[in-house]
């Protein structure tokens, strides 16, 4: 194949009805690829003999948003669901308390969310749970109260103090 072999193919393939079966073949290899790689609305729990029990996406996700709130060294948590070869994995991401440790927060978070998540909603194939911390909160900064000036000792420092009139006297 020589050169003006190819240019010819090309010069044949670039008019209209060619160009509109392949602009219509990468949309349908698009649209194949967006559907295949799409996330079931809802999530299988445990299958029994008279069926599956399914938990709804938004379950799960209010399930780890509760369980993130009874934490206070998280914040802004974000859940995104992957149900990959028959389990549930998680990825959590959020936002971690100034002074919170990273290791504890995400140990005690993981556990929570694992019992939680196989009692509460019967989840029994439970996959991976990744936790990624994506910036930290920090609260207020209290100032610093101003210290007293240190007490010398000496007289000075108290004002006398008045004679107490004759009415108020117990001594009498």
């Amino acid at each position: 194949m020589t050169w003006t072999d190819v240019s010819e193919v090309v010069e044949f393939l670039s008019q209209p009805p060619y160009l509109y079966i392949c602009g219509a073949a990468l949309v349908l290899a698009f649209l194949f690829l967006l559907l295949r790689r799409r996330q079931p609305s809802s999530v299988v729990a445990f299958t029994s003999e008279g069926g599956r029990v399914m938990v709804t996406r938004s379950a799960i996700t209010e399930l780890v948003h509760t369980s993130c709130n009874q934490l206070r060294d998280v914040a802004k948590p974000s859940i995104r669901i992957r149900v990959k070869r028959g389990q549930t994995n998680l990825e959590v991401r959020l936002k971690l308390a100034s002074g919170g440790r990273l290791t504890e927060v995400a140990a005690t978070l993981k556990e929570h969310l694992k019992a939680a998540l196989q009692q509460n909603l019967g989840i029994d194939n439970l996959g991976s749970i990744d936790i990624t911390v994506t910036g930290f909160k920090s609260g207020k900064i209290a100032p610093r109260p101003e210290p007293a000036a240190p007490y010398s000792g000496a007289v000075d420092d108290f004002e006398e103090a008045e004679e107490e009139p004759e009415a108020f006297r117990t001594d009498k």
